[in-house]
Formats: C-alpha cells, structure tokens, sequence
C-alpha cells in the first residue's frame, strides 16, 4: 500500500481524518474534564476578543449631530394690554404679515391664524366686530389699529416725548427705547412732524438722562462731534455707568411708562426720601415699643415666680392635719371617737359635737382598746 493510501500525500500534507480517529478524538474530548474545560475557555475567550473588537470599532466611527432648527417663528399673542403685551399693535400685524407670506397661506387660513394670535381682550373685540361673519384679513387688521393702537394726537404725543426723563432704576437702553415708541406713534399719525428722528432722539435722550455729571458729559460729547447718532451717545452712557458708578443690582424695567411731567423725576425722588424716613422713624419707634414689653414681660414673670415659691412655703409650714385612727374593744366592737361609746361609729353617732376646750379637759375613757378587731 502506498503513502497516498494510507492518508498522507507525498509532500507531507495532513492526512484526511479517518473514521477511527475521529471516534477516538470524541473519545478523548468526552472523557477528559480537563479537555472539556479548555474547550469551553477557548470560546470564551474568542467571544470576548470579537465583543471587545466591535467595540472598538464602534468607537472609531463619528458621530452625526443633528440640530433642529424650526422652519416657522413663534409669535406671542397680542392681548390689548399694554403691560402684558411684548409690542404695540402695530409690531403684531407686522409680524403676522410676515409670518403669513413665509408660510404662503391663502384665503381663511389666513383669517383663522391672525385669529389663532389673538386673546384676551383683543379677541373678544375683534369677534364682536366680526358679528358671526367671514372677515378678511385687512379688515382684521383695521379692527385692531381702530382698538388698539395710540389714541392721542400728535402734539400730545411730542409733548409726552419732550416731557420723558429718565426713571429711578431705569436702564438707559429702556430708557432710549421708550423714546422711540413715543416718537415713531407722532411720526405714524404726522410722517413729517420732525425734521431728523434721530437727532430729535439723541438730544431728549442727553436732556433725560437721570445724572447731571452723565448729562453733562454727553453734552460736551455732542459738542466736539456733532455727527455722532443715538448709539453712540448711549454707549458713551453705559460706559461712563459702568466705569464711574456700579450699576444698581435692583433694575426696573418701564418701557410702558409714559410721563407727562417734567419734574416727575424729583417729585419721586422726593416722596422716595420721605418714605424712607418715615419708615425708618417707624422702626425705631416699634423697636422701642418691643424692648418696653419684654422688660415688663420679664417683671411679670418674676412676680410669678416669687408667688408661687411663697405659697409653697405656707403650705409646708402648715403642715397636713392627721386623720384620726378608728379603735376597738378587745371583742372587736368599735369605740366612737366623738362620744368615746362602743358599738357605734363617729359618723353615726348621735351626741351632740363638743368643743375643742371642752374634749381637751375631759378625762379619757375607761375603755381601752387594741385599735384592730380581732381576728376570728
């Protein structure tokens, strides 16, 4: 028989497994725990490598950030209210306009989403001007300026803007855009009521400014460059607060408040001190008022405390009367402690009570007794 037969080619490769080998191998496998266990370890270990590989390979591959970036702008209600209200009417139907013709609606989608801002007060107006009919967009439009939108008249308006200071813990960015709503209301009812809007507000924002150094200051800015804008003098502002003057941390925000006074700022300045004076003077007084009560509070507890040491020391002196002891005949029949008879107690018996001198001198019974019954 040749090498080829008996299982191994003549270049030495390995033979192919025969029946019995392959039985004798399974036989080995199975009957050694030794074999088993190695086999068992093996597997693991070539899970572990192929688990340890992906994750590796998962932390190799880069990841996808995805940001949302929504397609339409939100747009907050208007309620009529000025308060509450983050623009005028007029800023609302801008931005409605603006949000219809991005999101390309047609007809009464437009009516329903100019409805769908609305609330409060605003929406009540606008549907009892409705009177339960289909409406056009225009004529919603026309229903809130005619509701809402600045009811005094131009001279009224310029006078409230001249007239505007610059209110205690106010911001002077506040305070710069509070003058631009009185000014653009004037310019909405007379386009050319003033000649140069931003020089008009760059001057009242100078003259309104709360502190005379500041005032002072951006006066003589605007002397040396006439040119200069709105923006600059308010940046000129806020770094000489900043610099110069901490910033309060109590800032009030009045972009609502309109004054038509020009010595308001005083007269708050004025009742503001008063207040605090008043206060202050209250204070004291009631402090004074707290220290009188808890001196008499701590006299009255000291009276008490006296008194109830006293009462306790009567009562020992005092003493507790003794109950007299009940007595006996030898035969067991009681004795009477009133009438010193025997066979009847003292709270039955019918003598008359003798006084106390009287029982003191009278000689004591010849009955003698042992004070117990005796017993049977």
């Amino acid at each position: 028989m040749s090498q080829e037969d008996e299982g191994e080619g003549p270049s030495g490769a390995a033979a192919i497994p025969t029946e019995d080998s392959q039985a004798a191998s399974l036989f080995d496998s199975a009957g050694n725990p030794l074999v088993q266990l190695q086999t068992q370890i093996n597997e693991l270990s070539r899970k572990h490598d192929a688990v340890m590989s992906s994750i590796a390979n998962m932390g190799n591959v880069p990841t996808r950030s995805v940001v949302y970036i929504p397609r339409e702008k939100v747009i907050v209600p208007f309620s009529g209210e000025p308060a509450k209200d983050a623009y005028t009417v007029d800023e609302f139907i801008e931005e409605v306009e603006r949000a219809i013709r991005t999101r390309g609606l047609r007809g009464e989608d437009q009516t329903d989403f100019i409805l769908s801002q609305l609330k409060g007060s605003a929406l009540e107006e606008v549907k009892l001007r409705m009177a339960g009919q289909v409406k056009q967009p225009s004529d919603l439009f026309s229903y809130l300026r005619e509701a809402f939108r600045e009811k005094r008249t131009t001279p009224q308006l310029l006078h409230a803007f001249y007239a505007r200071r610059q209110l205690d813990g106010e911001d002077l960015r506040d305070y710069s855009h509070a003058l631009s709503q009185l000014l653009n209301a004037a310019i909405q009812q007379s386009p050319n009521v003033v000649p140069n809007t931003q020089l008009a507000l760059r001057d009242q924002f100078i003259e309104g400014v709360h502190a005379p150094n500041l005032r002072r200051e951006l006066r003589r800015l605007t002397r040396e460059k006439p040119e200069c804008s709105l923006f600059d003098v308010r940046e000129e502002a806020i770094m000489w607060t900043m610099e110069d003057r901490p910033r309060s941390t109590n800032v009030a925000r009045h972009r609502n408040i309109v004054s038509d006074r020009p010595d308001e700022s005083c007269e708050k300045t004025t009742s503001t001190s008063d207040v605090q004076t008043d206060f202050t003077m209250a204070l004291q007084e009631m402090v004074k008022i707290i220290t009188q009560q808890g001196k008499a509070i701590g006299e009255l507890t000291n009276a008490v405390r006296e008194l109830t040491t006293q009462t306790a020391s009567s009562e020992d002196s005092r003493g507790v009367k003794a109950k007299p002891k009940p007595k006996y005949t030898r035969e067991g029949q009681p004795i009477c402690l009133r009438c010193e008879g025997v066979g009847h107690m003292a709270r039955h018996c019918n003598a008359p009570r003798q006084s106390t001198s009287q029982s003191a001198t009278m000689p004591s019974s010849p009955l003698t007794g042992n004070g117990n019954p005796p017993l049977l």
